[in-house]
């Protein structure tokens, strides 16, 4: 009989958390060999996993895990953030380099998540806008606000430390003065919760119980072949599982959100749609593009996703009256729309798509990300969000067009709200002036300043953000009137500084002529009053 070598893990923790795990886990599963932090000996763990109690520094977590990779150099690693989340907006989840990575996850989780790590898939957890921190239920006292306290500033300066470090700027021999400042530190740290922790029962909590299990996070992304076919399926899924919803707050004073003037159910309708057909899309080149470059034919082809989207807004047998004349609405619509507008606020539709067919990695601002880690997942997930969203909003345009030579039309697929010719017509007007200001004014200006916007579904309401990205080449593309405006934020930017220095002299140059000249004429002629009443009084 075959012998099963048992799964070696190494769990470093506080010891409550560990013991409790390990407990859960054996039970789950007896294949499982588990050493705590005193080590395993001589013998090198599969899996780590390390167990962040009190998330406070993303940068201190890199420092430390880089200092366990260097001792487990041949394990992988799995991180697991325990604590309540709590949102923040400019907060995101923290991107480590680890094949896992998860928040308050149940037992259960991190078994099927261990498995998953070493069979070589990954696994992380992605909730945006969140937060770990520490369950804190009691009140501090005294002895425990000191120490906080004392850990707080430890910790401020070694964040303030970490600035410096990592600054191109600060030359190599004060980084080597810096980093002994930084073990330093955190020694001090580790000292301090070493004599004091257990004493103020600072990990009275610290203990892996299923009482906790209600804020464990369920988005959850497993990656088992980490090739990018199933990378692409689960954002597929996880795109269409977020826009599906049809219960969604919109504005109609924001014009340069035009899906907001269609009926919501058309709005998700539209969105899924066209993940669908861009589904289609990546199918049908890998099928049909064997031998042959499919760069040449993408352009006709992502025109063709856009009609087949638009013309299916409808079910295919609804029809309405035009006239005297009963008129399919998808036919119609496919008959007059042309999609060749395009926007460019959203990337490239090659970029994202070539690395799904020839599973490569991401070619992102000069980096080559692979697909199956936690920062290019995101970064894929939200390129292929936020050109989605977009081209949806340009259908959503041509839809208008349509609306306004048949006013029936307006009834099936404009919101109540704008129904009205005036309203109607007010809202394209909006939408036409807010476009114009868009491609002249702002959309140079986020060139130059190498910033893009994104448009997102957060919270069942459009919201809008930006990120820095290198956009040089769409710079070069811009025609005369958008670089004259990229040249008058140049001039501004150039004149600012010089400005100010005149100013400031000028001011110097007042203040100096107010002091010495106008206040001591106003000082003689004062002590020359002074005088003439002195001599008035002598006599």
């Amino acid at each position: 009989m075959e012998l099963i070598s048992k799964k070696s893990i190494l769990i470093i923790a506080p010891s409550l958390i560990a013991e409790s795990l390990s407990l859960k886990l054996t039970s789950l599963d007896q294949n499982l060999d588990i050493n705590f932090n005193n080590g395993t000996g001589d013998k090198t763990p599969d899996l780590v996993i390390w167990n962040v109690l009190n998330f406070q520094s993303e940068d201190l977590i890199r420092l430390e895990l880089l200092k366990l990779r260097e001792s487990y150099s041949e394990s992988k690693f799995l991180i697991i953030l325990s604590g309540e989340l709590v949102v923040c907006e400019a907060d995101t989840t923290p991107s480590l380099n680890a094949e896992g990575f998860l928040l308050n996850p149940s037992s259960e989780k991190v078994l099927e998540s261990i498995d998953t790590i070493l069979n070589g898939g990954r696994v992380f957890d992605i909730e945006n806008n969140s937060r770990v921190q520490l369950n804190k239920n009691k009140p501090l006292s005294f002895s425990q606000k000191i120490l906080t306290s004392g850990l707080k500033q430890i910790d401020s300066e070694i964040n303030h430390i970490f600035k410096y470090v990592n600054s191109d700027s600060t030359p190599e021999f004060y980084k080597f003065i810096l980093k002994g400042r930084l073990r330093e530190l955190i020694t001090a740290k580790s000292f301090l919760i070493f004599l004091w922790g257990n004493s103020l029962e600072l990990y009275t909590e610290a203990v892996y119980t299923e009482n906790k299990i209600n804020i464990e996070n369920k988005n959850t992304v497993f990656i088992k072949d980490k090739n990018t076919t199933e990378i692409w399926n689960l954002i597929l899924d996880r795109l269409k599982e977020r826009y599906s919803s049809t219960n969604l707050q919109v504005e109609f004073n924001n014009s340069s959100i035009i899906l907001s003037g269609i009926k919501k159910e058309f709005i998700s309708r539209l969105i899924c749609k066209m993940l669908d057909e861009l589904d289609n899309l990546v199918k049908n080149i890998k099928e049909n593009y064997k031998e042959k470059d499919f760069k040449d034919d993408l352009n006709s082809l992502i025109q063709e996703l856009k009609v087949n989207t638009i013309s299916n807004i409808t079910d295919s047998y609804f029809r309405l009256k035009k006239g005297s004349e009963s008129i399919s609405i998808n036919d119609f619509i496919y008959s007059e729309v042309s999609c060749e507008e395009i926007d460019r606020e959203s990337h490239e539709s090659i970029m994202f798509i070539e690395p799904i067919i020839k599973n490569e990695a991401l070619d992102y601002d000069g980096r080559l990300l692979p697909l199956y880690e936690t920062e290019s997942f995101l970064i894929l997930e939200n390129i292929i969000s936020n050109w989605t969203i977009r081209n949806c909003n340009l259908l959503a345009s041509e839809i208008f067009n349509i609306c306004s030579s048949w006013p029936e039309l307006r009834t099936i697929l404009i919101n109540p709200e704008l129904q009205s010719t005036r309203n109607f017509e007010r809202f394209r007007n909006n939408i036409n002036n807010y476009n114009r200001w868009h491609d002249y004014i702002y959309m140079p200006i986020y060139l130059y300043e190498s910033k893009r916007e994104y448009i997102d579904i957060i919270d069942k309401k459009f919201t809008r953000y930006f990120k820095n990205e290198n956009r040089e080449k769409e710079l070069e593309n811009l025609e005369w009137l958008q670089k004259q405006v990229t040249l008058l934020v140049e001039i501004r930017d150039a004149v600012a500084p010089q400005l100010e220095v005149a100013v400031k002299y000028i001011g110097n140059l007042f203040v100096t002529f107010l002091t010495k000249v106008v206040g001591k004429a106003i000082g003689l002629v004062g002590k020359g009053i002074l005088q003439g009443l002195g001599r008035s009084s002598s006599k």
